[in-house]
């Protein structure tokens, strides 16, 4: 299907003017009667068949009328190169059938590119459906964030914190719905465009009190849907806990998410924060939802205390 799709801007999204294809077949069957003629040299024998995919080529490629106009030139050179000095049955009745054999290869290219027309057009019906159906799902996502976010203004501390944080994981798969790209066959997501995207609506969600930046330096890769949203989702708890927890007190700071992608997946979140005091790893609601979001990619997850600040990278093969 992807050499389909290749295919279908130079069969059927071409604007030429008539003149120019009517040129460029005539061109086609010249080098194919060129070709004839050098073997026709070369063996002293006549022949036809070096011109019938001249023929095929000029329908498929244009249309029937240039088809058939190709095979009326594929008629000439043949009658040319077969006389021999004389018009007889044998040189009418092989260039009758030659003539025959020419206008069916036509309407084969006429039908192959209907065919190729119908195939095509299906395949571009697919990929719309699937987008808007992407956009639809996204649209939803988004109202249901919505919807928790207004729910948690009128309970209570506890509960407006949960249904703030679960409207923030919803909106994180929005993102995903928002950047989804279709090519290739597959559903796929622009990692560089998603995680600044979604490390953006974090900061903006949160809204931290003292001066913290962050910066997303990640390669310009292609990921599944699937793929992408774990390592979106992960991000976003990773950012979260550290907006929360590294800089309290309007505590000034900084915040770098770094993703890589080529032959292992790597996600990194670092902070200049106060970073986290003893052995123990960090066991909130955040790092238990990464612990299993890391598993679904088969990687692996480790801290690294920096001074000052903490360092969470998650490390995955890229299957």
């Amino acid at each position: 299907m992807n050499s389909i799709n290749r295919l279908y801007p130079l069969i059927l999204e071409h604007r030429l003017p008539s003149v120019v294809r009517y040129c460029i077949s005539a061109c086609i069957m010249l080098a194919c009667a060129v070709l004839q003629m050098a073997l026709q040299m070369q063996t002293g024998t006549p022949g036809y068949f070096l011109l019938l995919p001249g023929v095929f080529l000029s329908g498929l490629l244009f249309d029937s009328g240039c088809g058939i106009f190709a095979a009326i030139i594929a008629v000439c050179v043949g009658s040319y190169v077969s006389y021999a000095g004389a018009v007889g049955f044998d040189f009418l009745a092989t260039n009758v059938l030659f003539a025959i054999t020419a206008a069916g290869a036509a309407a084969v290219a006429e039908f192959q590119r209907a065919e190729l027309r119908r195939v095509m057009l299906a395949d571009k019906t697919k990929a719309v459906l699937l987008q808007e159906m992407a956009h639809r799902t996204k649209n939803n996502l988004a109202v249901l964030s919505g919807m928790m976010r207004l729910q948690a203004k009128n309970g209570g501390p506890e509960v407006a914190v949960a249904l703030d944080a679960t409207a923030r994981r919803l909106q994180v798969m929005a993102e995903v719905y928002d950047h989804l790209s279709l090519k290739q066959d597959s559903r796929s997501v622009n990692m560089r465009h998603f995680l600044t995207n979604v490390v953006g609506k974090v900061f903006q969600s949160l809204a931290p009190s003292g001066p913290v930046a962050f910066q997303v330096v990640s390669d310009d890769i292609d990921l599944p849907n699937e793929h992408a949203l774990a390592i979106g989702m992960i991000a976003s708890e990773l950012v979260t806990n550290a907006l929360k927890y590294a800089f309290p007190a309007d505590r000034p700071g900084h915040v770098v998410v770094t993703f890589s992608g080529e032959d292992w997946l790597e996600l990194s979140v670092a902070d200049n924060g106060i970073g986290v005091s003893g052995a123990a790893e960090p066991g909130g609601l955040g790092s238990r939802i990464v612990d299993p979001l890391t598993q679904q990619l088969e990687g692996e997850i480790a801290y690294e205390r920096l001074d000052p600040g903490l360092r969470v990278r998650v490390r995955a093969r890229l299957r």
